[in-house]
């Protein structure tokens, strides 16, 4: 009986025993504890959430490898170890990027090697590190940077807006899509513009620098324009009066332009032969003026002190009548001539100068003049100095006056040459 139940307990130790080694095998088959890994490291900033040890490694779809650890690693990132299987590993290229991205929109996360655009280069080696990784955008994070949007836009508001939206777009999607191959048929032509934009938005810049340049002295006329207004507006009634007076004035022209219309014609057409004569003898007018100027001093000496001051010698003889022949004519048709203007040959230096011929008509002696030589001593201003001291002795002080010596010179000059 004992031989019994110690066979029984034995039996039943080894059940156990095989049941638990059964059991360890299919966790280790499970876990693939017999599976043999050629590892990489793959490195990034950070792994995400949703990655689990043994999540797949694959390449175009096909899985290749399994993430077999994950750890921290320097300046805060994240190593991963991949295991990728030794029958797979040719397949995958040196020059691959890691991309960890979801299965679905919650579902777990894999590890994605990427092959470049440029196409596969080499093949990667055991012990290998993949230092390039993009990791897809969690939700988690657009939900947490969603919730504060949530939280100060209303949700009443936010429907009733979104309602409207979708009421205004209901029905007009064949016009919004004809909108859209406008815009981008606009966008189209737009774009082989962009360079000469670019160029002008430079060429805005220097021009907005000359404006700062000029701005200063804008500033000013626009300070200036400021009190030139104040100042109009402070002698508002002045101008208001002046404006007053031009329309007055322009009343009273308009009146004088319509009553004397007729007359200015007839004074137009009377002054023309005039103004041609001047416009002839234009060239005389500068010679004139400078006469003017020059005699000008003379006139000051001879009208000093509010008197005239000057010599009259008359004559001594009664000239004759004027006769017909006398009569002056204006023939003289030579042109514009200074004759000696401003400087003339006479004076009253030399009071026997040449004169000038003139056309009109008197060519011989008409008697109103003296033809006898000058005496010489008598008229010269010695004589007049002598005749006013004479004066003056006989008749008493201040009577050797200019107007005595006028008066009395003629007379004593006839009276000696009587004798």
């Amino acid at each position: 009986m004992n031989r019994i139940l110690s066979a029984h307990r034995a039996l039943g130790v080894v059940f156990v025993c095989l049941l638990l080694v059964g059991v360890w095998l299919t966790y280790a088959t499970f876990t693939k504890k017999f599976t043999s890994y050629d590892k990489v490291t793959l490195e990034t900033t950070n792994i995400g959430l949703q990655l689990p040890n043994r999540a797949d490694v694959k390449v175009r779809g096909v899985i290749v490898g399994e993430v077999l650890a994950a750890e921290s690693g320097d300046a805060g990132g994240a190593k991963i170890t991949l295991g990728i299987y030794p029958d797979k590993i040719g397949v995958v290229p040196a020059n691959v990027t890691g991309s960890i991205v979801p299965k679905t929109l919650f579902g777990e996360k894999y590890v994605s090697l990427v092959i470049p655009d440029s196409g596969p280069s080499g093949t990667i080696r055991a012990g290998a590190t993949i230092e390039h990784t993009v990791v897809s955008t969690e939700l988690e994070e657009v939900l947490s940077d969603l919730y504060p949007l949530l939280e100060a836009v209303r949700p009443a508001d936010l429907n009733m807006t979104l309602t409207a939206l979708a009421t205004a777009l209901e029905g007009r999607g064949e016009q919004l899509g004809k909108n859209l191959e406008v815009l981008d048929s606009y966008l189209k032509r737009l774009n082989p513009q962009i360079p000469a934009l670019l160029e002008d938005l430079k060429l805005t810049a220097d021009v907005s620098d000359t404006y700062a340049d000029i701005l200063p002295q804008v500033a000013q006329i626009l300070d200036d324009t400021v009190k030139t207004t104040g100042t109009i507006e402070e002698r508002e009634a002045s101008l208001r009066a002046t404006l007053r007076d031009v329309r007055t004035f322009s009343d009273t022209a308009r009146s004088f332009l319509d009553a004397n219309a007729e007359r200015l014609e007839e004074a137009g057409r009377l002054s023309t032969p005039i103004l041609r004569a001047v416009a002839r003898y234009a060239p005389e007018i500068p010679c004139m003026a400078q006469a003017i100027t020059v005699v000008q001093g003379r006139l000051a000496q001879a009208f000093r002190g509010y008197q005239l001051h000057i010599v009259l010698e008359t004559l001594q003889d009664q000239p004759r009548k004027y006769t017909a022949k006398d009569t002056p004519i204006f023939g003289d048709d030579r042109g514009p001539d200074c004759l000696g203007l401003p400087n003339p040959p006479w004076s009253q230096e030399n009071p026997h100068g040449p004169l000038p011929h003139l056309n009109d008509g008197i060519n011989g002696n008409t008697g109103k003049g003296n033809l006898r030589p000058a005496p010489g001593y008598r008229g010269t201003p010695d004589d007049v100095t002598a005749l006013r001291g004479a004066l003056d002795a006989e008749y008493g002080e201040g009577t050797g006056s200019d107007l005595n010596v006028l008066l009395a010179g003629p007379l004593l000059a006839q009276g000696g040459g009587r004798r």
